[in-house]
């Protein structure tokens, strides 16, 4: 009983030992067929599909090197306008040094006025007195004379402390138009705008700083005509008072 309870359990482990055998031999092959086919899809129309649009990806970026954004044209512009331009050439113009004064007082006078400095403005109100004298004490002179002499001078000095105003705000202009030209250098084709923006704002403050000089002008010669009115109008009561004198004396005589 027991021996043919052995054979029957021996029997029973080589079927399933057998059928796991041919089970797997089964499953093998029809995985194997799978993934043949997975295979085959991509190598095939997928991977076509996907060497077209490589393809198209490098036409596309080629056309906006050569077309849109040529790269040899943009090279050779920035180096032309940048390195081989008028930078250098502006540079030694405004390093140029144009001081001629000997005295010294018109030194430190020019000095002041040259300096492209607003801080210096203050020296130079003080030089300025020494240099062209200072404003007469009340009964030196007729009131309209000492009101002249006073608003000349105000205007003298205000319109240097704005050219020297101006010229600091110069040199900053252009600091930031050479950091434009460099920053161009290394722009990006299709990423301008960001930089054009800047170049823009930069131009306004130029303007904006042109036409504050301008108006600046405009008040100056408002002031020379005034000054020339009130020349006349002395020279007209002086003729008066001339006149009754004449006509006092002339009188008296008779």
């Amino acid at each position: 009983m027991k021996q043919e309870r052995v054979r029957r359990m021996a029997f029973g482990g080589c079927c399933v030992l057998l059928l796991a055998v041919c089970g797997g031999s089964g499953a093998f092959a029809q995985f194997g067929g799978i993934f043949s086919i997975i295979v085959s899809t991509i190598t095939g129309p997928i991977g076509g599909a996907l060497s077209e649009i490589n393809q198209i990806r490098g036409e596309v970026y080629q056309t906006e090197q050569q077309v849109v954004w040529p790269m040899m044209l943009i090279t050779q512009a920035r180096n032309y306008i940048i390195k081989a331009g008028y930078r250098g050439w502006m540079n030694g113009v405004y390093s140029i040094r144009v001081n001629s004064a000997v005295l010294p007082t018109s030194q430190s006078l020019e000095a002041a006025f040259l300096s492209s400095q607003a801080e210096q403005i203050r020296k130079y109100t003080q030089v300025y007195s020494t240099a062209y004298g200072i404003q007469p004490a009340p009964g030196a002179a007729p009131p309209l004379n000492l009101q002249m002499m006073d608003i000349d001078d105000a205007t003298a000095k205000d319109a240097t402390a704005q050219s020297i105003a101006a010229d600091q705000a110069t040199g900053t202009m252009l600091k930031t138009a050479q950091r434009i030209e460099d920053e161009a250098q290394t722009t990006a084709p299709g990423t301008a705008e960001i930089l054009a923006a800047s170049a823009r704002t930069a131009e306004l403050a130029s303007l904006a700083m042109q036409h504050k000089l301008l108006a600046y002008q405009l008040r100056e010669a408002a002031i020379q005509l005034g000054h020339r009115g009130a020349v006349l109008k002395q020279s007209t009561t002086n003729m008066q008072n001339l006149n009754q004198q004449i006509l006092k004396h002339l009188g008296g005589g008779q």
